[in-house]
């Protein structure tokens, strides 16, 4: 015999599934209203998301809640869901939840005769809006939660407001996939808990940086542009390498340190999804999006990485370094993790996204345009050969230290002083183009000794 409890829960169910369409209606229509009442141009709003309970949830709910107990009815149930609809201001910053709050308990100024309040051209829209606000959490931590309703047809369907910094957001997503979806969170009750409240302190401390970034952006001169992006990067850095660790924590048992690694990819991140925003609010969106989408993706870092096809390319740098580390991507884990992450966040082709990379780096250790001009004795043709052997010549050193610690900020910078100096010399050496082709083994062995002097190395290493 079935128990009493999954009837009901079946029940309910069903009649969820019968209402679909009406509360996606109520959905459209209550989140067009916050639109409204909020201004459609508010800087402040980076958007309004909305969702209807799923079945899952609510089966679930049903059942953590004990609605099966004090209801006898699905409608009952239904009625009493005070999340059934479920909507989420997203803004910009922490301190802007309170003024979104303040801004909506401004314009819903009528009370009816429950208490709750609406728009005086609003009236289907209600909520519970002069409550006491943040509410805290049983995690310890506040949030903007106001209960209200939505009504239509002569029903009365409940809706549950939020007020989300994007800070926030990323961190109740995480918060949801590691506690709520997480049997094991039980297990590692206290580590756990340890781990959430100092992402939780991190990602305070990343939105007070953003929104001091934010207003450091109002001034367009070009050294505050400059310090805005080497602030993004950090950021970027931060959040990239906090979600991995967790990620790796998770799939295999332990983490490393990624910082280093973490900060090219932070560059790359900054270049490639972040640097052609629009706008300034574009971009710091952009980010935290960016973020999101990180968390939600499941990794495992036990299994191969697999290439579609072969790497062919006429750079001849990005075919000698991307050739090498293809061979041994599988082999050595420091690598194999760095690309992991890499196509992690670019999902889609590895082998595009593998040399779209390597275009990063190389255009991170040599200005194409610096390098172009160079040689200038030579002819045009003549220079051109010049320039490619001398990005082999680089490829090969990096190929000769092969670690990790090639994509070290700190050592990619000395590399990049030392091969512009390197040039220059070479530049001053060169009488003719076939003086350099005469010579040009001795100067790349010259060049890779003196990469390896960076990574404190010797040929007999």
């Amino acid at each position: 015999m079935r128990l009493k409890v999954f009837s009901i829960i079946d029940e309910t169910l069903e009649l969820l599934q019968e209402n679909q369409q009406l509360y996606e209606d109520c959905l459209r229509d209550v989140r067009r209203t916050l639109r409204t009442l909020l201004g459609e141009r508010n800087e402040m709003v980076m958007d309004i998301r909305g969702r209807i309970k799923t079945k899952e949830s609510l089966r679930e709910k049903i059942i953590r809640n004990r609605f099966y107990i004090e209801y006898d009815k699905a409608s009952d149930i239904l009625a009493h869901l005070s999340d059934l609809i479920g909507v989420s201001i997203e803004c910009r910053f922490i301190h802007e939840e309170f003024v979104l709050l303040q801004l909506l308990r401004d314009t819903m100024s009528v009370q009816d005769e429950e208490g709750l309040y609406h728009h005086p051209d609003h009236p289907s829209l209600r909520f519970d809006i002069q409550s006491k606000q943040p509410q805290i959490q049983k995690n310890g931590f506040s949030i903007y939660r106001v209960d209200g309703c939505y009504l239509r047809d002569g029903m009365r369907i409940n809706v549950e407001l939020q007020i989300k910094s994007l800070v926030n957001t990323f961190w109740s997503e995480i918060e949801h996939k590691l506690v709520y979806k997480n049997s094991n969170y039980y297990v590692y009750d206290d580590f756990m808990k340890e781990l959430l409240a100092s992402l939780k302190a991190s990602l305070t401390i990343v939105d007070r940086q953003m929104s001091i970034i934010f207003n450091q952006m109002q001034d367009n001169s070009q050294s505050n542009l400059k310090v805005t992006q080497s602030s993004f990067e950090s950021l970027i850095t931060k959040g990239i390498n906090d979600i991995f660790a967790m990620k790796m924590l998770d799939s295999v048992g332990f983490t490393m340190n990624i910082k280093n690694t973490s900060t090219i990819l932070g560059h790359y991140i900054f270049l490639n999804e972040l640097q052609n925003s629009r706008s300034d609010t574009d971009r710091i969106g952009a980010l935290f999006h960016t973020f999101r989408k990180l968390n939600s993706i499941q990794i495992d870092f036990t299994d191969a990485i697999h290439m579609e096809e072969e790497l062919h390319s006429n750079d001849p740098f990005i075919q000698r370094v991307g050739s090498y580390l293809l061979s041994i991507i599988n082999d050595d884990y420091d690598w194999y993790v760095f690309f992991r992450m890499l196509f992690a966040i670019e999902p889609g082709n590895n082998i595009h996204d593998f040399t779209m990379f390597l275009k990063v780096i190389k255009n991170y250790l040599v200005d194409d345009y610096w390098l172009n001009t160079s040689f200038v004795k030579l002819s045009m043709e003549e220079a051109d050969i010049v320039h490619g052997e001398c990005m082999e010549m680089l490829a090969d050193s990096l190929v000769d230290i092969g670690t990790i610690h090639i994509l070290h900020d700190d050592k990619m910078k000395q590399i990049n002083r030392a091969f512009v100096h390197f040039i220059e010399e070479l530049e001053q050496r060169t009488i003719s183009f076939r003086d350099f082709m005469q010579y040009r083994d001795a100067y790349r062995q010259d060049w890779i000794e003196r990469n390896r002097a960076i990574f404190h190395r010797t040929k007999h290493d």
